[in-house]
C-alpha cells in the first residue's frame, strides 16, 4: 500500500441548512483518524448559495465564503484545490 495515499474530505460550508452538516462531518473525520487514515479537508472557494439563521430558520442577507466556513469544521487541516 502506498504511504503517501490521502483520503480528501470535500466540505462546503458549515451548517446543516447552509453548508456541511457538521456531526457527519466531524464523526467522518474521527473515523478517519481512529483508523489511521492521513486526510485532508478542502471546499470550493466561493460566496454560499444562501447564509441561514439557525436560530429562526429565515434567510440572511449576507454573504460568507463556502471554503472559510468549511475551515471552521477542518480546524487548520485544510487544502484550497478547487479554486
Amino acid at each position: 500500500m502506498n504511504e503517501n495515499l490521502k483520503t480528501a474530505v470535500l466540505l462546503s460550508g458549515c451548517g446543516v441548512f447552509d453548508g456541511s452538516e457538521i456531526h457527519e462531518s466531524v464523526l467522518t473525520l474521527l473515523a478517519l483518524s481512529q483508523n489511521n487514515l492521513d486526510f485532508i479537508c478542502t471546499a470550493p472557494d466561493l460566496d454560499q448559495h444562501h447564509v441561514i439563521n439557525h436560530v429562526n430558520g429565515n434567510e440572511m442577507n449576507e454573504k460568507r465564503n463556502a471554503f472559510i466556513e468549511s475551515s471552521r469544521i477542518s480546524r487548520g487541516k485544510f487544502v484550497n484545490y478547487l479554486s
